[in-house]
């Protein structure tokens, strides 16, 4: 992944530390969302030294060490031990300004347990006399303990994705992004083909990339995969609360409420906001990739393994559909929250958990200060929105409690028809219409 796509941020945040020279900075986010790219970005008009540990041997992380402190100082330079690192920069540096970054501080950890102390001995004791940027980059966040000057990569925005496929329709983006979320190393997999031939020839191919990306995710970062496997399928399924969870995996309440708060804590699932009468924690998975795959990947394992990834494809078209409608829903809530000043925005709940079928979800906003209420109605396929639908939701929006400021935002993918598209604009900024191009900035 040699392309650095949108990060402006995040680069321009790295750049004024740069102007602070001496200074140190962690880096953290989890795998794949492009820390080293994002680095090999910074640095592509600066002198640095890029060291990166690796998962081998004493040996050699130390010969990575020395090929990359020879890369720099234009000699060949040989420490045998992690002891000598920081001395030796300092020297090759001298008064040079220069970035060093550290990559997988974990991996150098495993081999050299002393190295912790050696950074921190150095930030605080030798760092001051140089002009180093210091920068320390790793998957776990416990790094950030250490540094003033942090920085965490998140997900890319669905916005900021449309950058990896630039003859994409808005469609397509919606799909590419409903299917592996803002992860940069998964866009980059797409390439130029269309979405519904990578969920074709790729997602339902057992041995894929991204079949194998979802189970080793689960696999790798959680304390019990086969017990998250279970849980994932029941969230999959439409369990969303504890209770819920723990009677369709015939976990005990008190085991499933551990699993899923590792899994919570890991990124994996997300403890969902809503509002209404519904005051009860409720969990929906939180990375799209591993998303797609339990929603619909994984209930056709049988028929991939046993008939073929072609049969699996059309058996699920139905699920597929279903799937990306959701997905649009969760994409038009994005907008509203890169699009306004927001305080709260979820999903209207009744006193049973259950998700209001008229109202997709509700946002309370400050227009030009005056605080609004935004009742939204999402739909991506089917037919255009009619005056019926408005009339619908403008009747269900009267036991929204609030702001009598509300304003009827409706998302759809299939467009408006001409009743509803004049009552909209006799009725001012009451409501707004919003096409697949207006969420993805396309006119």
């Amino acid at each position: 992944m040699d392309v650095c796509v949108g990060r402006e941020e995040e680069l321009c945040y790295l750049n004024d530390l740069w102007e602070k020279v001496p200074v140190s900075c962690a880096v953290c986010g989890r795998r794949h969302l492009g820390k080293t790219t994002l680095l090999k970005e910074f640095t592509k008009d600066k002198p640095f030294i890029y060291i990166t540990g690796t998962e081998g041997l004493r040996s050699d992380n130390l010969e990575e060490i020395n090929r990359a402190l020879s890369k720099f100082s234009g000699e060949q330079e040989r420490i045998t031990d992690v002891i000598d690192l920081f001395p030796r920069i300092k020297k090759i540096c001298g008064k040079r300004k220069a970035v060093v970054i550290i990559d997988r501080l974990s991996d150098l950890v495993d081999n050299f347990d002393e190295i912790n102390a050696y950074i921190r001995g150095f930030m605080s004791r030798e760092l001051g006399n140089t002009r180093i940027m210091l920068v320390v980059c790793d998957n776990d966040s416990s790094v950030f303990g250490r540094f003033y000057y942090t920085l965490e990569l998140k997900p890319m925005s669905y916005i900021d994705c449309k950058g990896f496929h630039p003859s994409y329709t808005p469609i397509q983006h919606l799909k590419a992004y409903a299917m592996v979320g803002g992860t940069p190393a998964y866009q980059h997999l797409f390439g130029d083909m269309d979405p519904d031939e990578v969920i074709r020839k790729q997602m339902f191919y057992h041995m894929s990339v991204f079949s194998l990306e979802a189970e080793g995710m689960v696999a790798s970062e959680t304390i019990a995969p086969n017990s998250c496997t279970k849980v994932l399928s029941a969230i999959a399924g439409g369990a969303e609360s504890i209770r819920e969870i723990s009677s369709r995996t015939g976990m005990s309440s008190s085991f499933c409420t551990k699993v899923v708060e590792d899994m919570e804590h890991k990124g994996i699932l997300q403890k969902e906001v809503s509002s209404g009468m519904s005051r009860r924690a409720v969990y929906s998975i939180n990375s799209n990739i591993i998303r797609f795959y339990y929603q619909v990947v994984h209930r056709y394992t049988h028929m991939v393994e046993f008939e073929s990834p072609q049969k699996a494809y059309e058996e699920a078209r139905e699920d597929i559909d279903r799937y990306m409608e959701n997905a649009f829903k969760t994409v038009c809530m994005e907008y509203v929250t890169r699009s306004f000043d927001y305080k709260f925005v979820g999903r209207l709940r009744k006193w049973d958990d259950s998700v209001d079928k008229v109202i997709d979800f509700l946002a309370s906003v400050n227009v030009n200060r005056s605080e609004k209420v935004l009742i939204a109605r999402c739909r991506l396929y089917g037919a255009p929105f009619g005056e019926r639908e408005l009339e619908e939701l403008m009747e269900r929006a009267k036991k929204v409690e609030g702001s009598s400021h509300k304003v009827y935002l409706m998302f759809s993918g299939t467009g408006f028809t001409p009743e509803l598209v004049k009552a909209a604009h006799n009725m001012g900024e009451r409501v707004r219409l919003l096409t697949l191009a207006d969420i993805y900035g396309d006119r």
